[in-house]
């Protein structure tokens, strides 16, 4: 950590898991320690198409947030960058996320991909975190909704 810099960024491997399990638990409390576990391993992977789970942590090593990231095919036939959010602590001010957007940076220049895509919760709804993402040259691109399947077909409009 330098500088600003209050979070650092810690990969999580599947044998280290349990260390952000607690706050993954405060966000997701249907998650159990083995699924978590299960989930870190599903999602950890080198290679060719490198993918893994990350945290960002204070100087004592506790989380304050939880992201995976995955090398997608975009529809272009270019590839990016995806971070997804499952688990971050709301903090006043733009720490957080200005640790974030210098990790995705960072990762997306060693990776050598030219575009970033980064999936957030609700609650970054923020205006200081949209602030924050639009100073480091981010915009909105797209809306995901989220809903339950249904068993039985409905009917069309």
């Amino acid at each position: 950590m330098t500088g600003d810099d209050i979070f650092e960024v810690a990969r999580i491997a599947p044998a280290g898991a349990d260390t952000v399990f607690s706050l993954v638990a405060m966000l997701h409390p249907e998650v159990t320690p083995e699924g978590w576990a299960a989930f870190v391993r599903d999602n950890s992977q080198d290679g060719a198409r490198p993918r893994g789970v990350f945290a960002l942590r204070d100087a004592r090593a506790m989380p304050h947030a939880v992201f995976t990231f995955r090398v997608a095919q975009t529809i272009a036939g270019g590839t990016a960058l995806e971070i997804s959010e499952l688990a971050m602590m709301r903090l006043p001010g733009t720490c957080l996320v200005d640790a974030l957007l210098r990790f995705a940076n960072q990762l997306a220049i060693e990776l050598d991909l030219p575009r970033i895509a980064i999936s957030l919760e609700r609650s970054a709804a923020w205006a200081q975190d949209h602030d924050a993402f639009q100073r480091s040259g981010f915009q909105v691109d797209r809306m995901m909704v989220l809903g339950r399947a249904r068993l039985a077909p409905t009917a069309c409009n």
